[in-house]
């Protein structure tokens, strides 16, 4: 099967799990929702350098995973490439690729825009 979307949870929410059901809401617009339930999930965070890990006081952090050569990533970005729908690659009118956020993230987004938005006043 092909990718259907990418969900954006927050670091403290648990991984969706295959075969579970999970809610995706559109980013911005409250209406736009749905159930999906994956029957793969692919982790798409991966830590490669922890700055706020100080190991005896050295401030410059650690290096959570070695680099990789310039043809494996090239390879990893062709799978990844290979792996979406011929209509999201299409030249003329490319179907959008969806991303989603989970319930918390997008109630955390919404709050954060609420509290630090201006308020106009008006004369």
């Amino acid at each position: 099967g092909w990718p259907l979307l990418d969900l954006m949870v927050g670091a403290d929410e648990p991984t969706p799990q295959p075969n579970q059901r999970v809610l995706c809401r559109h980013p911005f617009q409250e209406r736009k929702r749905a159930n999906v339930t994956p029957t793969k999930v692919v982790p798409l965070h991966q830590l490669v350098f922890d700055g706020n890990n100080n190991n005896n006081n050295n401030s410059s952090g650690i290096v959570m995973e070695t680099t990789t050569t310039i043809d494996d990533t090239k390879r990893y970005v062709q799978e990844q490439l290979d792996s979406l729908r011929p209509d999201i690659l299409r030249y003329t009118n490319p179907t959008p690729y969806k991303v989603s956020v989970s319930s918390e993230l997008f109630a955390f987004l919404h709050e954060l825009w609420q509290s630090e938005t201006p308020v106009a006043e008006l004369l």
